[in-house]
């Protein structure tokens, strides 16, 4: 018998002071379950010290040794051995893949935030063109794309940050459909409406702001190749790169080939409470991203009325309306990217628009709305349960 207050276990790799967009996601979810009532435990990483939302909180050590991004195959292991001495309600894990080892009996969701390794091309020649070692890619592809298919069939339900995301799992990974629910992420922010001497210094001395972990699938090439175009039109126009990659003096190095040094600044991982002022003096928001589930980085420069352009693909074009609420670009189109940027800098009234819808679009995406989609699946999944 369920107790009146339903309590669940948040697994996840990042928490509170987080540094992609899987953290958000987690700490909005686990504040906004507290505030409906719900008991929530929160296994991650970290320290958590904000005593006033009643989050009970357990900091795990990862393993300084596992091969995978953000180290989710060991968290999985982790995580599997801290469940067995903890009861609750339902256990959900912001990334799926961390399901792997848990074979409890206390029922079990997990998120889907992107469909990357689902779309793994299984002739390893198609990888020779990387940047990387092509087998060793080819490899660690193929052993991800096995244990997300193994762990997402034993999840009771599968959530999806975007239609896009849900597809390509659905079919490639030949889950039913009904499996699988969209619920879109949402954020809590501040809508900062700019003056007009913010906006003068925006145009006056161009920057153009980058924001993601995974620099190569976001598109950061692209961006790269675009600059000695429109530096043409403006000689002082600089590139800032924001996000935590292991790749990052290899992207630097290639940056300063192409003779970008003085215009490319990379400021490592900023800290979220931070990336206001970062937002606020930049002119325009890039990300041409070659796959992307959702893009929370795009909301976040919407609310500080920063024009966004996104690449036309995945959950961004669910995100993103074409010339409404920002601009889409084919990924790897730096001809098509250049104009866009050139754009919404010499146009007025275009980026004017872009920039005022964009603000009406972050009203949509809050994260109340988030939260209480995830507790009507929460309650679809123990109603199944006592069903049983």
């Amino acid at each position: 018998m369920l107790s009146l207050q339903k309590h669940i276990i948040i697994c996840t790799q990042q928490f509170d002071n987080y540094w992609s967009g899987v953290g958000t996601y987690a700490t909005n979810l686990a504040r906004g379950l507290v505030r409906a009532g719900w008991k929530v435990t929160v296994i991650s990483p970290g320290e958590y010290s904000n005593g006033n939302d009643e989050i009970n909180f357990i900091s795990i050590e990862p393993s300084k040794w596992d091969f995978t991004h953000g180290g989710w195959f060991s968290l999985a292991l982790i995580f599997s051995k801290k469940l067995k001495n903890i009861d609750a309600d339902l256990i959900h894990f912001t990334d799926a893949r961390e399901s792997y080892f848990y074979k409890g009996e206390i029922p079990t969701t997990g998120t889907l935030h992107d469909y990357y390794f689902a779309n793994h091309n299984w002739n390893p020649f198609a990888y020779k063109t990387h940047y990387v070692d092509w087998i060793k890619r080819w490899i660690y592809y193929s052993f991800v794309t096995l244990t997300e298919r193994r762990a997402f069939r034993y999840l009771r339900f599968l959530i999806s940050n975007s239609n896009a995301t849900n597809e390509i799992i659905s079919n490639n990974y030949n889950i039913p459909n009904e499996k699988i629910r969209t619920i879109y992420l949402g954020i809590d922010l501040d809508i900062n409406p700019l003056d007009k001497v913010i906006e003068k210094q925006r145009r006056e001395n161009p920057i153009l702001l980058f924001v993601g972990g995974n620099i190569q699938r976001k598109g950061l090439q692209t961006v790269l190749k675009s600059l000695p175009k429109l530096k043409q039109s403006y000689p002082n126009l600089q590139l800032h790169v924001i996000g935590k990659n292991q790749n990052i003096e290899r992207i630097k190095k290639r940056s300063d080939l192409m003779g970008l040094t003085e215009c490319v600044k990379y400021f490592g991982w900023i800290p979220p409470q931070e990336m206001k002022k970062y937002y606020r003096r930049s002119t325009v928001f890039v990300m041409p991203s070659l796959m992307e589930g959702f893009g929370l980085v795009f909301l976040e420069a919407m609310a500080q009325g920063l024009p966004v352009i996104g690449g036309k693909i995945g959950g961004t074009v669910e995100l993103i309306k074409n010339n409404e609420n920002g601009i889409l670009v084919e990924p790897d189109n730096k001809k098509e990217l250049s104009q866009a940027i050139l754009s919404l800098i010499n146009k007025d009234k275009f980026r004017n628009n872009i920039i005022q819808n964009g603000y009406e679009t972050v009203k949509i995406y809050q994260s109340q709305k988030m939260v209480d989609d995830t507790i009507k699946l929460y309650n679809t999944i123990l109603e199944m349960e006592s069903d049983n």
